[in-house]
């Protein structure tokens, strides 16, 4: 199927994306040299500016699944002004709070955002009338000292209140009752509820006016309920506390290049410069008519063009449908100077805002816009636009021209026929006008338009409403938030708060480049950080009260930002060996850290209750396990030689390191402690022929293991036993000990007596190989008097011992000396990160299994928090070789594996 797409706006850009990514033929057509439509940046004084800016404000995003097979009223649904609760700022009269469709886009792109100002002001009879700007707060409210004694003026701001509380009930009746009238225009409502005369002209019109780029007298006969519901829907309804906006860094056009870069990428042909004057159809397809003579024909076609110029290209051809509905949709067109021409701002600096409308007497709009504060331009030079100057500005730089839907009762009413007209010869029609006439509505109607072209669903966002925490959970975010600001003084972390709320803790501290972006969906994630601390993250994680907009990286970047501002402090070592349960990261997560201390002694590694801890992870799913380990079944590190090493390749070599130092001959008897699912017994007795015992407490990994030593015909040479290190007789002596990643679960308090136990099986000339896990001694006191996520979440009764606890233990409870050490952690990165990818792959076979959501969660957060600290090298993995002084037998040979010269 080959599919045109004519229109290089955000709407056909969002369709051929769509399109594209289906494997599809598009080809996207455009008549002007650039694409992007109002997306334009111009370059002046080696400064980037956008004409058609954009500003926009985050929300949570919630899928809604739009399916094929739509009938006329399920179209309109998703794209009329009705449905359309998202906004964005894009042609020089918008204003909208959250635009989510763009939201996602702009993160899968990887387009970085920055803040931006959309305050507003009033300025009527160039000054000499009501003057007022939201810029400033009381200073630009009150920019005319007279504002604070007029009754006039009160009686407004008093309005402005009332008109929140009785639009939110007006529309709310509508919205519950479909079958009333929803005609009825912005004046009626406000000539019936009997607004003032000033509300009128120095509030809302001016407000309508500028958002939809017309003229002041044609906004009282807008569609009330469209109106309405899209100030409600981008919290306009209130002059202050409106959440933060934010622009394109860099301007627009970054975000059109990657679209573009993306759509070549996969094969779509991008003609510009190729205006399309004609579509028609037959029995071949749709037929495209060039300027330049060319023609062509395709399967389908997608006109993503402003509703006049879509009837102008069908001409003739286009059927009655076609033409009423399309025709319904009218326009205003503006005349936009870029310009530094200060006579076209508000008369008093107080009330300068990044909107300012200019009240003129013939009532037409006039207004300027001050690019210095909206797109955060560093110019001692103010960059002007302003549409629809009554004269041309002084020191113009530019003039360019555009159109923008108008929100007419007849638009409302039409969008519900949309359906009517959509595919039925081949042809698709979108835009913003579809919507409330802004780019997310642009962006939505193309993913629609490509859903039919597809037959297929496509996931549209809409928004959810704005987060209200309890007292309670208030508390919590202010504790939480306080922590944070003082806390992060490297990397930058942003919490994006259902509803639109941006909270940035950006330290100064050059050391950690990282920033990650956190969406909060519920309050309860700060009440579970303040009452729990680590914990509490972790639980919220786990409960999906926030997630990341990086989905891959965002984790694991969060424990990096954590760790280098916990590392930050040089003096920190001394302190933290006075840290335990006692001292949380937050002091409100005392109780809770009390608690899950006391969990974590409970679970202490007796003979009865290690068997407990080991079952509780080892023993979930051998099927489990073999989704996301390689098909070694080793769960330990391995030992890569390159970042995209199969894993299979690189635990292999992991295995050979170890048989290298652990020097296993074929007379050995050899004793594994924690055995797994016998990957090292079976490759190790493969290549030496050697005896092999090995032990765990894991009934399903004693199973599997046996079955893996029946199927490789090793029965004679291999035995298993379900047993504790410490219920070994002692009567049998080994030449080798093995533990690969088992002693992290003997805990603090056993250390000695795993000494003791290994060294009295190990034969006069024997040698004890251990790999471990290991955290850093200075911070070893503190992580053992206190619990966290691993001990709580997936090792029960775990313990990482650092370095000098295990020589200390070594010394005291055995003659055992270090031969060997080599630290291996880095690679622990790379093995859980494979671990993790194969793991998130087969989510729907883990769930198959009878796991969980949550356990699919806790899995991702267990295999992120433990590889970042492996990537920042604040965790090691350790092999090291034990032997008693005096063992020529084992290190006789001073040449023995000794390497190449070159």
């Amino acid at each position: 199927m080959r599919v045109a797409v004519v229109g290089g706006g955000i709407s056909g850009l969002g369709a051929a994306y769509e399109i594209a990514k289906t494997g599809v033929k598009v080809v996207l057509y455009e008549k002007e040299d650039y694409l992007g439509g109002h997306a334009k940046t111009v370059r002046i004084d080696g400064i980037d500016l956008d004409l058609g800016f954009m500003v926009f404000n985050r929300v949570s995003l919630v899928r809604e699944c739009l399916v094929t097979g739509y009938s006329d009223s399920d179209y309109a649904a998703d794209v009329d002004t009705r449905r359309s609760v998202t906004g964005y700022v894009f042609t020089l009269g918008g204003s909208v709070v959250t635009y989510p469709n763009m939201m996602e886009l702009f993160e899968s792109l990887g387009i970085e955002m920055e803040d931006s100002d959309m305050s507003f002001s009033v300025s009527l009879d160039k000054g000499r009338g009501c003057e007022w700007g939201s810029r400033n707060g009381l200073s630009g409210l009150f920019a005319q000292k007279t504002n604070a004694v007029n009754p006039y003026f009160l009686k407004m701001i008093q309005e402005i209140f009332k008109f929140k509380n009785e639009v939110i009930m007006y529309l709310e009746e509508l919205e519950n009752n479909s079958e009333m009238d929803r005609t009825q225009t912005l004046g009626h409502f406000i000539k019936s509820r009997g607004y003032s005369e000033l509300f009128q002209k120095a509030y809302l019109v001016p407000m309508c006016a500028s958002i939809w780029s017309c003229p002041s007298d044609t906004v009282m006969n807008f569609s009330a309920f469209s109106i309405l519901s899209f100030c409600r829907n981008h919290h306009l309804l209130q002059v202050f506390g409106r959440p933060q906006w934010l622009t394109v860094k860099g301007r627009s056009h970054c975000y059109v290049n990657k679209v573009r870069e993306e759509l070549e990428n996969r094969g779509v042909q991008v003609k510009t410069n190729s205006e399309v004057i004609s579509v028609s159809t037959s029995d071949e397809g749709c037929t495209l008519l060039c300027s330049d003579g060319s023609k062509d024909i395709y399967d389908r076609c997608i006109i993503a063009v402003h509703a006049p110029d879509a009837i102008q290209m069908l001409g003739n051809e286009a059927t009655y449908d076609e033409r009423s509905i399309l025709g319904a949709f009218q326009y205003v067109y503006s005349d936009i100077y870029l310009h530094r021409d200060i006579n076209f701002m508000p008369k008093n600096p107080a009330a300068w805002s990044a909107w300012n409308f200019l009240g003129t007497i013939d009532n037409k709009l006039c207004l300027t816009y001050w690019l210095n504060v909206l797109q955060n331009i560093e110019s001692s030079l103010p960059f002007l636009v302003t549409l629809n100057p009554p004269h041309q500005p002084e020191n113009m730089l530019l003039k360019w021209t555009t159109g923008h839907p108008v929100p007419s009762v007849a638009a409302t009413k039409t969008s519900l026929d949309l359906g009517n007209i959509q595919g039925t010869r081949g042809i698709w029609f979108c835009g913003a006008y579809q919507g409330y006439g802004f780019h997310e509505d642009g962006l939505k109607a193309g993913m629609v338009a490509a859903q039919g072209v597809l037959g297929k669903s496509l996931s549209i966002l809409t928004n959810q409403k704005q987060m209200v925490p309890s007292l309670t959970e208030t508390a919590a975010r202010l504790f939480v938030t306080r922590f944070l600001k003082g806390f992060i003084s490297a990397g930058c972390l942003i919490l994006l708060e259902e509803g639109g709320t941006i909270l940035k803790f950006e330290g100064s501290s050059k050391r950690c480049p990282l920033k990650v972006a956190i969406r909060v969906h519920s309050p309860q994630f700060y009440w579970k950080v303040a009452t729990q601390a680590d914990l509490g993250l972790a639980d919220a994680f786990i409960n999906g009260d926030f997630t990341f907009v990086d989905k891959n990286d965002g984790l694991l970047n969060l424990f990096m930002i954590f760790i280098a501002n916990r590392d930050s402090n040089s003096s920190a070592s001394q302190i933290n060996k006075k840290r335990g349960w006692w001292t949380p990261m937050l002091f409100t997560a005392g109780i809770a850290s009390a608690k899950y201390f006391y969990y974590h002694v409970s679970r202490q590694n007796t003979l009865t209750q290690a068997r407990r801890n080991i079952s509780r992870h080892y023993d979930l799913s051998n099927e489990m396990f073999s989704l996301f380990l390689d098909e070694t079944m080793t769960y330990s590190s391995a030992v890569f030689e390159s970042a995209n090493e199969d894993l299979k390749v690189a635990q292999m070599r992991k295995i050979s390191l170890l048989l290298e130092k652990t020097r296993v001959e074929k007379h050995h008897e050899v004793l594994e402690i924690g055995c797994g699912w016998g990957s090292l017994a079976i490759e190790v007795v493969k290549r030496t022929g050697c005896k092999y015992t090995g032990i765990t407490l894991s009934e399903e990994q004693l199973r599997y293991a046996e079955q893996r030593v029946k199927e490789a015909g090793l029965q004679d040479r291999i035995r298993f036993l379900l047993c504790d290190y410490r219920q070994l007789p002692g009567t049998q002596k080994y030449d080798r000990i093995i533990s690969c990643e088992m002693l992290e679960a003997v805990g603090h308090e056993f250390m000695e007596e795993f000494f003791h136990c290994s060294e009295s099986i190990l034969a006069a000339n024997g040698l004890l190989v251990l790999q471990f896990i290991s955290i850093p001694d200075e911070r070893y006191d503190e992580y053992r008097r206190s619990s966290d996520f691993i001990k709580e979440y997936i090792f029960p009764g775990g313990c990482l011992p650092c370095l000098s606890r295990v020589t200390s233990a070594m010394a005291a409870a055995s003659r055992l000396c270090v031969e060997h050490i080599e630290n291996i952690g880095i690679h622990y990165y790379q093995t859980l990160r494979c671990w993790r990818k194969n793991f998130l792959e087969h989510q729907s076979k883990i769930r198959s299994l009878g796991f969980d959501e949550k356990f699919i969660r806790t899995w991702e957060y267990y295999f992120d928090y433990c590889a970042a600290g492996f990537k920042t090298r604040t965790l090691g993995n350790y092999q090291i070789v034990f032997s008693r002084p005096g063992n020529l037998a084992a290190f006789g040979d001073p040449f023995a594996g000794t390497p190449l010269a070159h």
